[in-house]
């Protein structure tokens, strides 16, 4: 199984770095002219040392003694890495010889990662990595041109029932999506008839975050008529009420909303079923992370710190905003800009972003976006990573 694979490759790795470490503070030579098999000598130095968690290291028992110590390391095989640990398994990998591609195509529903980028959290953890911009991060990952991606759990979830290898590690922030009907409609909320536009195809984003809207209002899809408009056409149709209510991006919506274009009538940002979900999350490519353990972990930990150093306050978020603008990943203003990064929610523990990620997978399994034969338990297994984060704080 990849998993297992992934654990017996980090233990084998701590193990010859901690071996490696022993034997230099011994004062054992290990030069090319000996005749003796190096892993003779890694035994001898290691048989009988404790591993991180406490149980001595078996010598003997063969592939059950292995399995033994993976099972204690299972959920986090990185958490108890001492910093030099962790850097020696990373200087193993592939990962650390190369410029690592970060899917970065523009807006600010995944602003950390320019963040990351341009405020050194990348390079603090010893990471060279480069903002690759692509059309389609799911053609790009599935070609290895990138090697990670970031974007809403509404898209993602049914990309990796269609094939796409991806393990989410880490929820960006809250938001980022509304419902809002004309400011004169009779429309409070949904109501039963209604004709319901959204941004894009049947089955994309904003046509799943709808049914999501309807469903928690207690009602079907088949109580509604739905008709899919490109972004630039959306509020023309609002507007000339070819439909009654439409779900569209909340960097459009609340501009529309402060202009008095639009009242607002669902929100994931701000009511209190969806307010602390994650909208967006941050995913590594599998196989990837099947090989390169520790670099996936620094990739986890620089964009968390970077969205922990976007929550510490507006004084960071508006330095933020400026970079945005100044490098042309947003249009719009700067005080637009901070005033919808003051709005979502940064810093997501872990448990957040599993909650969110497990809530959706079941609500979409319900509701027949994810496909029938999908096992809701094994899909939840497969799509998330989980790091312990605890530790760690903005530099």
């Amino acid at each position: 199984m990849r998993k297992i694979g992934l654990y017996k490759k980090v233990l084998s790795t701590i193990v010859a770095v901690t071996c490696a470490a022993s034997l230099a503070a011994c004062g054992v030579v290990t030069s090319g002219e000996s005749n003796e098999p190096a892993a003779t000598e890694e035994e001898d130095c290691c048989a009988g040392k404790e591993e991180a968690g406490g149980e001595a290291a078996a010598s003997e028992g063969g592939a059950a003694s292995t399995d033994a110590a993976i099972a204690e390391v299972v959920d986090n095989p990185l958490a108890n890495l001492s910093e030099e640990e962790l850097d020696a398994l990373y200087q193993e990998e592939d990962a650390s010889k190369r410029t690592l591609h970060i899917a970065y195509s523009g807006g600010l529903c995944q602003v950390a990662l320019p963040v990351a980028y341009h405020y050194g959290f990348f390079e603090k953890e010893g990471l060279d990595t480069e903002l690759t911009n692509v059309d389609d991060a799911r053609d790009a990952l599935a070609a290895g041109k990138i090697d990670t991606a970031a974007g809403m759990i509404a898209q993602w979830l049914t990309s990796v029932q269609n094939g796409v290898d991806i393990k989410f590690t880490l929820g960006l922030h809250t938001g980022c999506a509304a419902a809002v009907v004309l400011p004169d409609s009779d429309f409070q909320g949904f109501e039963k008839g209604m004709k319901i536009g959204f941004v894009g195809a049947f089955g994309g984003v904003y046509h799943n975050i709808a049914n999501r809207f309807v469903a928690h209002d207690g009602f079907t899809e088949d109580d509604f008529t739905w008709l899919g408009f490109d972004q630039s056409a959306i509020l023309l149709a609002l507007q000339d009420k070819e439909v009654d209510a439409i779900v569209v991006s909340e960097q459009l919506s609340k501009a529309w909303v402060d202009n008095g274009e639009v009242r607002q009538i669902r929100s994931l940002t701000t009511d209190d079923d969806f307010k602390d979900e994650a909208c967006c999350v941050l995913g590594i490519a599998g196989s990837f992370l099947d090989e390169n353990p520790a670099a996936s972990y620094k990739i986890t930990k620089a964009v968390y710190k970077a969205s922990l150093w976007l929550s510490e306050s507006e004084e960071n978020r508006k330095e933020a905003a400026k970079m945005l603008i100044e490098n042309g990943y947003v249009s719009g203003t700067e005080e637009y800009s901070l005033e919808l990064l003051n709005y979502y929610k940064f810093g997501l523990p872990p448990e957040v972003t599993e909650k969110s990620l497990y809530d959706s997978v079941d609500e979409y399994s319900k509701l027949g976006i994810l496909s029938a034969d999908t096992d809701p338990e094994e899909f939840k297994k497969k799509i998330y990573y989980a790091y312990d984060l605890s530790g760690v704080k903005a530099d």
